[in-house]
């Protein structure tokens, strides 16, 4: 009777518990793709071809969203809320990050995405700075505004007695500790790449884990492409796989056009507008409440989403709630 009455009351607290348990909170990124004019002239002659643009998707019904456990298990989601509140942003930039820039003969001064951020920048957002790829350069998290744009202009003239900054690997996993407890929205805005011959699949398989355990999204611009017509599943993370990182992140990429040779103010234009974009899409999301959350749980869109959007969140989703720990008498202890 005593075991029965035990068992009993196991189970009322472990119901209890998962009744009390708040709901599993998911952050989805949505982008729908903007496509130029397919062709611009350029002087002297020549032709060019703007890349389209991932803006993020404001205005999606709830319904727009749908949760499956497997392929079959629907998984209900009890609610979902647009959300733009404050965000905490390390710009990190790779010395070389803006090779296609600088082949059209960049003019001298700071990198101009980093400067097209912080001119659209919100006031309530916190921004860092991170330089990998060569001289090191950090602005922390507390620093005023005035001293990120200070950072951002002293790109422009490195120390080159200073010391020297990590690869892109390692800056991207050092600048996930600088956000340290995790709050919605956290992110990191990553502009430039690497070469596909210095690709290290066991420094990337680091940088995922600390992404997604941290809840930082990656959002880049030039180190994640697709191919013409690629797709998202297929061929366009196959060929780049700095794309795997920011989708199973939540976050999000930005592509450049071919310019030509020539297209100096052109190319300014594309960096520019290419970064505020992604800037904005870093500043918004839907935040998903549902009652569970698992490596299987996955997240769709609805046909009541439009028919370009895209979607990203944290992949895999952690386990929601934590597995019930029943403490149990210890072998061998006599049972009362």
């Amino acid at each position: 009777m005593r075991l029965l009455v035990g068992l009993l009351f196991l189970v009322l607290a472990v119901g209890s518990a998962q009744a009390q348990q708040a709901p599993c909170t998911v952050v989805v990124n949505v982008v729908k793709l903007l496509m130029p004019n397919p062709l611009q002239p350029l002087p002297p002659g020549g032709k060019y071809y703007p890349a389209g643009l991932l803006v993020p998707e404001r205005r999606l019904p709830p319904q727009a969203f749908v949760a499956h456990d497997g392929l079959f298990h629907h998984v209900p989601i009890l609610s979902v809320e647009p959300d733009e509140g404050p965000r905490r942003i390390v710009l990190v930039e790779a010395a070389f990050g803006e090779e296609w820039f600088r082949m059209a003969g960049r003019v001298q001064g700071p990198p101009p995405a980093l400067t097209a951020v912080l001119s659209a920048a919100r006031s309530e957002d916190s921004f860092a700075l991170l330089a990998v790829e060569g001289p090191r350069l950090e602005v922390r998290f507390g620093s005023s505004r005035d001293e990120v744009r200070a950072g951002i202009e002293a790109l422009s003239h490195p120390d080159p007695h200073g010391p020297e900054g990590p690869d892109l690997f390692d800056g991207l996993l050092e600048a996930t500790t600088w956000f340290g407890s995790p709050q919605t929205g956290d992110s990191i805005l990553q502009f430039g790449g690497i070469p596909r011959q210095r690709w290290d699949k066991a420094k990337a398989s680091q940088v995922r884990s600390a992404l997604v355990s941290r809840g930082v999204r990656l959002f880049s611009l030039g180190g994640a492409y697709q191919n013409f017509g690629g797709d998202a599943g297929a061929s366009g993370i196959q060929d780049s796989p700095f794309l795997t990182l920011c989708l199973e992140s939540g976050g999000g990429w930005e592509d450049i056009g071919y310019l030509g040779p020539n297209a100096r103010a052109e190319m300014l234009w594309e960096w520019q507008n290419a970064a505020k974009t992604l800037y904005e899409t870093a500043t918004f999301a839907y935040v998903l409440h549902l009652p569970r959350t698992g490596p299987r749980v996955t997240i769709h869109l609805t046909p009541a989403a439009p028919r370009l959007a895209q979607l990203s969140y944290p992949n895999p989703l952690p386990v929601c709630p934590p597995p019930v720990v029943v403490a149990t008498p210890a072998d061998g202890q006599k049972k009362r």
